[in-house]
C-alpha cells in the first residue's frame, strides 16, 4: 500500500465523481491507445510489471511507460482509482507523494536533470488537487484523468510540458468511444520495439561501429609526410631550425622576429595549419604517440560528430593552439619552456582541441545524446587530460612537449563544443548555416594554408636561405 500523504500534496475538494463503469479485464483500451502514442510520439518505453526501476510504484499500476535514458526522465503511470469518492482523494495525494519521490530518486540514478510524470486516473476526478510548488523544482507533477464512458478528460494538476496534453488525451478518449480500432498490448509493444530500433538504439549503435576514414586519413597524412621529413632530413644531417621552418613549422614571437632577422622563420599565417601537419624528423616517437593518440580520440569524434565535425574540429583548435602557443611567448617571453629557438610543431594541439569537443558532449550541445555515452566520454577526456598533465610534469622537459599549444587547442575545442552538436541520429541535431560556413571556411583556409607551405618549401629548396647566425 501507498503510504499517506505527506507535505506538499494534500486533498481534492468540491463534488463527488459521477459513476464509474469499470473496464473490461485487462489493460484498458484508452490507456493502451494512449500509450501507442507515448511509444511512438513521444519516445517512451513501456515499462515491465516487475522493472524494478519502478521502486515503490512497482505494482500500484495498470500500466505505465518511461523514459529511462538521457537528462530528462519521464513517466506516465495509468491507475484505476477507487469508487468510494471519499478515497478518492487521499489515494491520489499518496500517489503524487510516492511519484514525486521516485522521480527525485530518479534523477539521482539516471543522472537526468529534470523528471516529468504525469499520473491518469481511468475514471473522472473531481476536484482540484492543491499543491505547492517551487519555481524550478526538477520533478514536475502532472495529474489527468480519462472517462472513459462519458468520453471526456480533465487535468487535476497541469500536465508537464513534453507529455500528452489534455486536448490529446481527450481526442483519444472519444476516438476509443466511438469504435475506432484500439491496439493490444502486444501492439503496444511491437510499436516500442519498431520506434526503438528505427529511431533511438540502432542509429545510436550503428554510430559507434562506423569505420572512422577521416580518423584514418589524417593519422595517414601524418605518416606520409614524416617520412618524407625523415628521407629529405637524411640527406641534410646539418638542417636544423630555418630548415624545420622552411617545411612550416610555427615560431614563438621571439624566435627571429621581422626587424634585422632571416625572414626563412617568421610567423606567418599559414604556419598556423601546416605546423600542425609535421612532426620531428629526428625521432619516430612524435608521430607514432600523435597518430595512436587522433586514432583514439578522433575515431570518437568522427563516431559522435561526423566526419566534417572531425576534420573542421581539428584544424580549427589546432589553429586555435597555435593562436595561443603565439600569443603566450610574445605578452610573456619568459614563460616555461619558451626559448628563444624554440618551434612549435606536431598535431598534439588540435587533438587536445578534440579532448576539449569531447569534453562538452551532452553539456550544451547533444542533451539527448544518451547518458551513459555522454558520463563514460567525459570521463574518458578527462582522462587524457590528466594524463596528459602528468606526462607533462613527468616528461615534458625531456620531450619538449608545447603545452602552450594543447592549452590553446583545448579551450578551443570547448568553446567549439558550446555551438557544435554531436549526429542527429545520436541525440544531437542537424548543423545551422553557420555551422557549416564555420567548418567548410576552417577547411578552405586549411587548404590555403597548406598550398602556401608546399610553395614556401619549394621555394627553400630551389633557393635555399641563408645561414642563420
Amino acid at each position: 500500500m501507498l503510504q499517506p500523504a505527506i507535505g506538499r500534496l494534500n486533498r481534492v475538494t468540491d463534488a463527488a465523481p459521477p459513476t464509474y463503469a469499470a473496464p473490461p479485464p485487462g489493460p484498458n483500451p484508452v490507456a493502451l491507445a494512449i500509450a501507442h502514442d507515448l511509444v511512438t510520439r513521444y519516445r517512451l518505453r513501456v515499462a515491465d510489471a516487475r522493472d524494478g526501476r519502478l521502486g515503490d510504484l512497482l505494482g500500484h499500476y495498470v500500466l505505465a511507460a518511461a523514459m529511462w535514458n538521457g537528462p530528462r526522465a519521464a513517466l506516465v503511470a495509468f491507475y484505476d482509482p477507487p469508487a468510494d469518492p471519499a478515497l478518492a482523494g487521499p489515494d491520489l495525494a499518496a500517489r503524487c507523494d510516492a511519484a514525486r519521490r521516485w522521480g527525485l530518486d530518479r534523477l539521482h540514478q539516471q543522472g537526468a536533470q529534470v523528471c516529468d510524470i504525469l499520473l491518469i486516473a481511468l475514471g473522472p476526478l473531481a476536484g482540484t488537487l492543491s499543491a505547492s510548488t517551487t519555481p524550478g523544482d526538477p520533478v514536475r507533477l502532472g495529474v489527468a484523468w480519462v472517462d472513459p464512458v462519458n468520453a471526456n478528460a480533465g487535468t487535476v494538476l497541469p500536465i508537464p510540458p513534453g507529455l500528452p496534453s489534455v486536448n490529446e488525451l481527450r481526442a483519444r478518449v472519444r476516438a476509443v468511444h466511438d469504435g475506432a480500432p484500439t491496439p493490444t498490448l502486444a501492439a503496444v509493444d511491437l510499436a516500442e520495439r519498431q520506434a526503438v530500433a528505427g529511431g533511438y538504439v540502432a542509429p545510436v549503435r550503428r554510430a559507434m561501429i562506423m569505420q572512422p576514414y577521416m580518423t584514418y586519413g589524417l593519422i595517414a597524412v601524418f605518416v606520409a609526410i614524416w617520412i618524407v621529413e625523415y628521407a629529405t632530413m637524411s640527406l641534410h644531417p646539418t638542417s636544423t631550425g630555418p630548415d624545420i621552418c622552411s617545411w612550416g613549422a610555427l615560431p614563438n614571437a621571439v624566435l627571429y622576429p621581422s626587424f634585422g632577422q632571416s625572414p626563412a622563420c617568421d610567423v606567418t599565417w599559414w604556419r598556423l595549419v601546416s605546423s600542425a601537419f609535421l612532426h620531428d624528423p629526428t625521432s619516430v616517437y612524435h608521430v607514432l604517440f600523435n597518430g595512436i593518440a587522433m586514432l583514439f580520440i578522433g575515431r570518437l569524434v568522427e563516431q559522435l560528430y561526423g566526419r566534417l565535425v572531425l576534420l573542421g574540429a581539428f584544424l580549427i583548435t589546432a589553429i586555435g593552439g597555435g593562436l595561443f602557443w603565439v600569443a603566450a611567448s610574445a605578452w610573456v617571453p619568459s614563460f616555461p619552456g619558451i626559448t628563444p629557438d624554440s618551434i612549435s610543431l606536431g598535431a598534439s594541439g588540435g587533438i587536445a582541441g578534440l579532448v576539449g569537443l569531447l569534453l562538452m558532449l551532452g553539456r550544451v550541445q547533444g542533451k539527448n545524446v544518451p547518458v551513459g555515452i555522454t558520463h563514460t566520454v567525459r570521463n574518458y577526456a578527462l582522462t587524457v587530460i590528466v594524463l596528459n598533465v602528468v606526462l607533462t610534469f613527468v616528461f615534458g622537459p625531456s620531450l619538449d612537449i608545447n603545452n602552450y599549444a594543447h592549452i590553446g587547442g583545448l579551450i578551443t575545442g570547448a568553446l567549439l563544443g558550446v555551438f557544435i552538436p554531436p549526429l542527429m541520429s545520436i541525440g544531437g541535431r542537424d548543423h545551422q548555416t553557420i555551422e557549416k560556413v564555420l567548418l567548410w571556411g576552417a577547411i578552405a583556409f586549411s587548404a590555403v594554408s597548406l598550398l602556401l607551405a608546399v610553395l614556401n618549401l619549394a621555394t627553400a629548396i630551389l633557393h635555399p636561405p641563408p645561414p642563420f647566425g
